[in-house]
């Protein structure tokens, strides 16, 4: 780390949909730094930082890797996101943490909906951006496609760079500030033919930035051009204000334009100093304070991602927003409170690590071994500490319900995947009480399986996938009065006896059991009312329909019958247990099936055939509103029908579709889907 000044440090992602060249982008960059002697490659393998192996084996990105490097009199560190829909939530959460975003547009498909996500991610956390259409080496790109595509999402491009050529005779690019053409063979004047286009697309450049700025907007009225200088003052600050989306364009394949992509990052995008104050919290009473980009200030980082090292075990990656880091430095995790030590610090560089001295504002550097540490936390010093906001993670979308292949593997299997989990926040691991299942959540189908994948190669073991039981539920529709619950086994010795009249009545969706004592005049002995509830609530748990829990239900004990000798506690637990039952019965059970909160982001085109799906899954329709080229449908629909929406979403958009969800509420099941169930428990019972 030979550049360690605020100003002189950058760190930003590489963000946009998957297969528009974003990790062949990063190599080309740390190529032309000088970080790494050979361009790698995605397709042969030799990416540095597609270094794991399901990586390597998909060609294709799934966990955001981290590259630290000096280039440009810079100290920079560059982050590739990840672009398929079932890895992108990774590259939100590294995104959040940095101050700058290189959007890849592909020349030859345009904007895609992973682009805008990412764009529109990057623009609401006021992260400066710049775009780079990639690709124009291929067959069938179209620059100004690409271009308009851009406008589309909703920014506002501001062209820096023109292509010379195009396909095959793509050879370079036009420089719209300084007005010079940069080739393989160096910077040099715009070719004629090009000079006329050249000259209009910097007008309507300096057009752009001049509106940026109230004292340039009136020099150019007045002097109808703006001097170079002041071009570039205008085009910095509408980009780190967020009102221009400069766009540059080139070939990362063929490492064209990207050392003019080295000047946009070093110049346009912001260093750690050039932002505004943020807030946090102090530690020592709650208040609200300011922390800046200070090397003298109180340590303050965020922790964007966990790395499983097979040597180094768990390693926390974090940014330093103020204050510096260093070896053996104690620190307090400002999520939970609890007090550790950093060891050595390492920047990243791709899957290895290089020894750091010490991390000051806008650094990105890993420690080992923090114990209570996790993704999305806050670090802080021992002494006038402050909590910086945490990082939000995305839930996953998707379950499957998980068990060990092998007998006497469950252990294993559960101990492993937590350390998976650990390492990506986006997956859950976690048991649904009234199926028995563990289940496995995640981004995607796609994302489960790698993970799967992940955990026979890191830990050998194997598992099962399977599509996760429903957690239904099961109430009464009407009131019962005065139902009797009764045990008597009275043949000699000491018997057994206790008998509880019972009232049920139906409870709003969501308030649960509710049971009141009503008895008078010791019809039942104070002591073994208890006994009655407890005999109730364990009856909640399996209903008469179909064995599912009984939610929302009002019981009301109100009168009894006890004998001085033969009633006892577990005399009475069974009556409540018999009455309760008996009760339920007697009142019209249903069932109630959980019911989703369900959001899908689709290009326009799809918006028809995602909106019959949805309402042929039993679907209502809350709303549906175009941002920019993506359609955004909200919907609430029932969890059995979405059990395997993500391969059926991927199948009509060609992948191009997104979805979310959550749970909304429960609500009573349709008549087919009681009877089915039903008769699916009965035929379980049957096998048992």
């Amino acid at each position: 780390m030979n550049n360690v000044k605020v100003e002189d440090t950058r760190n930003f992602a590489l963000v946009g949909h998957s297969g528009d060249g974003k990790t062949s982008l990063g190599e080309a960059i740390l190529h032309a730094a000088g970080a790494t002697d050979t361009l790698g490659k995605v397709d042969d393998g030799s990416s540095t930082l597609n270094h794991l192996p399901e990586e390597k084996e998909r060609h294709t990105t799934i966990s955001s890797s981290v590259y630290s490097f000096d280039g440009s009199d810079k100290h920079m560190t560059l982050v590739d996101t990840p672009g398929d829909s079932n890895f992108q939530a990774d590259g939100r959460v590294a995104l959040a943490a940095l101050d700058g975003a290189v959007v890849l547009v592909s020349a030859v498909g345009g904007a895609k909906v992973g682009t805008e996500r990412m764009w529109r991610f990057a623009k609401s956390h006021d992260i400066a951006s710049i775009a780079f259409i990639n690709q124009l080496d291929r067959e069938r790109s179209d620059f100004d496609t690409a271009l308009d595509s851009i406008s589309t999402m909703g920014a506002s491009p501001a062209l820096v760079s023109l292509p010379i050529g195009s396909e095959d005779s793509f050879s370079g690019v036009i420089d719209l500030v300084s007005m010079k053409a940069h080739t393989p063979s160096g910077e040099g004047e715009i070719p004629a033919e090009l000079a006329e286009a050249a000259a209009s697309a910097h007008e309507t450049l300096v057009e752009a930035v001049a509106e940026c700025d109230d004292t340039l907007l009136e020099r150019y009225l007045d002097e109808g051009e703006l001097a170079p200088d002041d071009v570039l003052r205008g085009l910095v600050a509408g980009t780190r204000n967020g009102q221009l989306l400069p766009v540059l364009c080139g070939s990362a394949t063929r490492e064209i334009g990207i050392d003019h992509l080295m000047w946009a990052l070093t110049t346009l995008l912001p260093s750690p100093a050039d932002l505004a104050p943020g807030k946090a919290e102090s530690m020592a009473d709650g208040s609200e304070v300011e922390i800046s980009a200070d090397p003298d200030g109180v340590f303050g980082a965020r922790v964007f991602k966990t790395v499983i090292d097979r040597y180094a075990g768990t390693l926390s990656v974090f940014r330093v927003v103020s204050g510096k880091a260093h070896s053996d430095m104690s620190i307090v995790d400002a999520t939970t409170g609890d007090k550790d030590r950093l060891g050595k610090l390492m920047l990243l560089t791709g899957g290895e690590h290089v020894e750091a001295s010490e991390a000051g504002p806008g650094d990105i550097v890993a420690v080992a071994k923090l114990k209570t540490v996790h993704t999305g936390h806050a670090l802080t010093a021992e002494k006038g500490g402050v909590k910086l906001p945490e990082i939000d993670i995305p839930q996953g979308v998707i379950s499957y319900a998980i068990s060990a292949k092998s007998k006497g593997d469950e252990d294993k299997v559960y101990s492993s995947l937590g350390r998976l989990v650990e390492e990506d926040p986006t997956l859950q691991l976690g048991r649904e009480a009234s199926t028995g299942e563990f289940l496995l959540t995640g981004m995607g189908e796609l994302h489960v399986r790698t993970t799967v994948q992940k955990l026979r190669r890191m830990f050998g073991v194997d598992v099962e996938l399977k599509t996760p039981k429903v957690p239904y539920r099961e109430t009464i529709t009407r009131k019962i009065e005065h139902v009797e619950g009764k045990l008597k086994k009275q043949t000699g010795g000491k018997g057994m006896f206790g008998v509880c009249y019972l009232t049920v009545e139906p409870r709003p969706r969501g308030e649960g059991i509710d049971f009141v004592d009503e008895i008078k005049g010791g019809a039942i002995p104070r002591g073994l009312i208890p006994a009655v509830e407890k005999g109730v609530l364990e009856s909640c748990d399996a209903g008469p329909l179909a064995g599912y829990p009984v939610v929302d239900v009002r019981v009301r004990c109100i009168d009894g019958k006890h004998h001085a000798v033969d009633s006892n506690e577990m005399a009475f637990k069974l009556a409540g247990s018999f009455g309760f039952k008996l009760a339920v019965e007697q009142a019209k059970p249903t069932l109630l099936e959980p019911v989703m909160d369900v959001e899908v982001s689709i290009p326009d085109q799809f918006v028809g055939d995602i909106m019959g799906d949805i309402s042929s899954r039993r679907g209502r329709v809350q709303s549906s509103e175009s941002r920019g080229s993506v359609h955004v449908i909200q919907a609430q629909v029932p969890m059995a029908e979405m059990l395997e929406y993500a391969s059926s979403l991927t199948s009509v958009t060609g992948g191009q579709g997104e979805f979310h969800m959550e749970f909304s509420h429960y609500d009573e099941a349709p008549a087919h889907v009681r009877e089915k169930v039903a008769s699916q428990a009965a035929a379980a019972k049957e096998e048992s």
